[in-house]
């Protein structure tokens, strides 16, 4: 499978050097400081599950976001873009779209009914925001049926954006196949 991922230079080095590349922790808390703890919520949810569908290495941390198509990769200051060549078996690909909803800390609907039925169910208690429901300590039964439907990112029957993202456990040397500077 060909996909794109943008990374900064000390990425692509720590790649050339050691020959594979993994995402720590401290790198998430780094990059996003004060709201790392909503990221790291979303993250973690996604490698407790995300295990089913593509071994992690035991140096794995957190995961490598790619996508299938090129149009979709932002290119950052001071970052590279890699065309990687990756083996199936090694890529998580899910629709962005329902990533996004989780990073958002966001219910995943089975269709538009279910979404439809969600929505009402949300203003039965005047909220207007799913992640209102989730980070708020008053409706536990909310956050555990938006956590719930998140299980949903790996059913591909379930498309919320019809853009495909790739996770991967690693980056190795022997998978860039381009560098766009």
């Amino acid at each position: 499978m060909n996909i794109w991922t943008c990374q900064k230079k000390i990425v692509l080095d720590t790649i050339i050097n050691d020959g594979v590349y993994y995402v720590k922790r401290e790198y998430i808390t780094n990059k996003y400081q004060d709201v790392s703890k909503i990221f790291l919520t979303a993250y973690d949810w996604f490698v407790s599950n995300a295990e089913v569908v593509a071994k992690k290495p035991e140096k794995a941390g957190f995961p490598i976001w790619t996508w299938t198509d090129l149009r979709y990769v932002e290119h950052y200051e001071d970052s590279v873009i890699l065309e990687l060549e990756v083996e199936e078996d090694k890529c998580i690909t899910f629709d962005s779209g329902k990533w996004n909803r989780i990073l958002n800390l966001s219910y995943i609907p089975k269709d538009k009914n279910d979404k439809d039925k969600f929505i009402k169910e949300l203003e039965r208690y005047n909220i207007t925001d799913d992640s209102e429901a989730y980070m708020s300590n008053f409706y536990p039964q909310l956050k555990s049926k938006i956590r719930k439907s998140w299980d949903r990112l790996f059913d591909e029957d379930i498309k919320i954006s019809g853009i495909n993202q790739v996770a991967l456990w690693e980056v190795r040397k022997e998978w860039i196949v381009d560098i766009n500077a």
